[in-house]
């Protein structure tokens, strides 16, 4: 039977073909020493995550991703790092011997996971040696006796994340999670690809999103089988990194840097010059799809210790991910009919459905849509529109399904009752003005409603009197048409008002002064009639600016108050039945 492979097939069939020809290619010569797993990237690779490090954040639908990275290290292992005499270095670097053990690095890293419940993830990561070049570590005249007779190419350990946010503030400003990790024995223990067995770490990472930026730390411990090479030693690591990125263009791109990197933890490895690696890394990301479900990025980096860290690294990684969910689910279809008795059982409805599998015993089966023989009357429904009289605000006229609150059963012609027929109004939900511009008839003056966004857009600047919390009467007319916005549309349940103010005057003052000011906009909307526990207040003072404050029109634009959707609710889907008493 003929069909067409999908992406994700071509995917796993070339995972598949790749660990084949690992396995193939990667055995190890048999008269060597077994190392440890060498690279120093913490490979995140979640959509929302950097290259080095792992952000507390989650789909807040189910989503499953995979990613593919191609990293470049040079030098990572050098000689200095397993020889301390530097004479005998010295006999390793010449030109008849060759060098540092681990001259450079391909690595590809292929990862995938799920996120769930918007505040879980679970990950699976396995590396692969494309290709490596490497020296012998044994050269008895220097002191050093153990072989490590490198391949090429190699499998290398496998990582498994379970992630959790712990705790994070309504806004998300602030996100603080936490990672168990195991790394199986998976990786060839000669070819610097894998410990000699299992191991495991825990780690915290926390974020704070300033709106046009945010900072990240990655801090943990990672509980490492001990390892040597000559006058190397490997104990457990303390792994920490730290990053600020600034997403450009709605978030499509990202621009960054991190610096990242660990220190032993025992036997005299703790801050020591070859176990204490540190990197730094600048990176870029950019995403594009309809919901911006693929993405792409590349890193670039140096050491900045004399740790076990390569000399300079390169990294590329593309990764896509989809949701698993249904926006409108249908509802199943009849798995089967049940069959009309007249001689068995009690029918106390006389419908033909004896009482064991009638749903409404004593009310008959009239046969009508949608379900015929359930044993139950279909509902009233006037108007004929599907939506049931007992759920349909306008029973006797039926729903014109124009895309506009469809659920309640009513036509609409003026949602918003701004006097713009909905035809013609570009802002059938928003009262608005008449306007000789289509795409601006019918719209508020001074408020957007930005869809897919929680916030209401304000484009003309809610003003105060100097210092004080008394709202201006030339900004009224944009207070009022925040007070319609809510009138019409009682689905918004939640909304919040934020206060912000520049950095002039002391923190104190200006935290009170826009704490203030969010609430007197919050009591204006209050006295003009909408209830008090749709709305909350907040101030914030200087410490989300969205311009520079070291100009004066930077400043202007930090004062100011926003508009937040918190909370929404809908009428009953139209096909909804309530439950039926038998």
């Amino acid at each position: 039977m003929g069909g067409r492979m999908t992406w994700k097939g071509v995917f796993s069939v070339v995972c598949a073909a790749l660990f084949l020809w690992v396995l193939l290619h990667a055995a190890p010569a048999a008269a060597q020493d077994k190392n440890f797993y060498l690279d120093r990237l913490y490979m995140a690779g979640a959509p929302d995550d950097t290259i080095a490090m792992w952000r507390p954040e989650m789909s807040d639908k189910t989503r499953i991703y995979g990613q593919f990275g191609l990293g470049y290290s040079l030098n990572p292992f050098r000689t200095e790092n397993h020889i301390n005499d530097p004479t005998a270095a010295a006999l390793f670097d010449d030109t008849e011997r060759g060098g540092n053990p681990v001259g450079d690095q391909v690595i590809g890293y292929f990862t995938a996971g799920t996120e769930f419940l918007d505040r879980f993830g679970f990950q699976v990561s396995f590396p692969v040696i494309f290709g490596q070049s490497s020296n012998s570590t044994s050269f008895p005249e220097g002191g050093a006796n153990d072989a490590s007779d490198t391949a090429t190419v190699a499998a290398m350990d496998m990582r498994l994340d379970l992630r959790a946010i712990a705790f994070r503030t309504a806004e998300r400003d602030f996100k603080l999670g936490f990672n168990a990790a195991v790394w199986i024995p998976t990786g060839n223990q000669f070819s610097f690809g894998g410990d000699t067995s299992t191991s495991g770490g825990f780690f915290a990472s926390a974020e704070y999103d300033f709106r046009k930026f945010f900072l990240v730390a990655n801090t943990g411990v990672q509980f490492r089988p001990s390892a040597d090479l000559n006058d190397f030693d490997l104990q457990n690591e303390w792994r920490w990194a730290v990053g600020g990125f600034v997403p450009l263009r709605g978030g499509a791109l990202r621009l960054g840097g991190q610096i990242f990197g660990s220190t032993g933890l025992g036997r005299g490895t703790t801050f020591t010059g070859d176990n204490t690696p540190v990197e730094w890394m600048v990176e870029g990301r950019y995403t594009w799809g309809r919901i911006n479900q693929f993405y792409a990025g590349a890193g670039g980096g140096t050491r900045l210790s004399a740790g076990y860290a390569p000399d300079f690294r390169l990294v590329g990684v593309v990764g896509t991910w989809f949701n698993i969910f249904d926006t409108a689910p249908p509802s199943p279809g009849r798995r089967y009919k049940a069959e009309r008795f007249n001689d068995r059982g009690a029918d106390t409805d006389k419908d033909g459905l004896p009482d064991d599998v009638d749903l409404c015993p004593t009310d008959p089966e009239d046969g009508k849509p949608p379900n015929t023989s359930d044993g139950c009357p279909a509902l009233p429904d006037r108007d004929g529109d599907g939506i049931p009289d007992i759920s349909d605000k306008c029973p006797d006229q039926p729903e014109d399904f124009d895309k506009i609150d469809d659920q309640d059963g009513c036509p609409e012609d003026d949602a918003d009752k701004d006097g713009i027929a909905d035809a013609k109004d570009a802002c059938p939900k928003e009262p608005g003005e008449p306007s000789p511009e289509p795409a601006k008839n019918g719209c508020p003056q001074f408020i957007r409603r930005i869809s897919g966004s929680s916030e209401i857009q304000v484009l003309k600047q809610i003003e105060f009197e100097t210092n004080s919390a008394k709202i201006r009467p030339n900004s009224f007319k944009i207070v009022d048409e925040v007070v319609r916005l809510l009138q019409v549309n009682p689905e918004i349940k939640q909304m919040a008002i934020e206060g912000h103010t520049d950095n002039k005057g002391p923190d104190e003052l200006n935290n009170r002064l826009s704490n203030d000011r969010a609430n007197s906009v919050r009591q204006y909307l209050i006295d003009k009639g909408i209830d008090t526990g749709r709305l909350s207040s907040a101030g914030f003072g200087p410490q989300r600016p969205i311009a520079d404050n070291n100009t004066a029109d930077g400043r202007q634009k930090n004062r100011r108050v926003e508009f937040h959707i918190r909370g929404q609710g809908g009428a009953p889907s139209r096909r909804q039945t309530p439950p039926r008493q038998p």
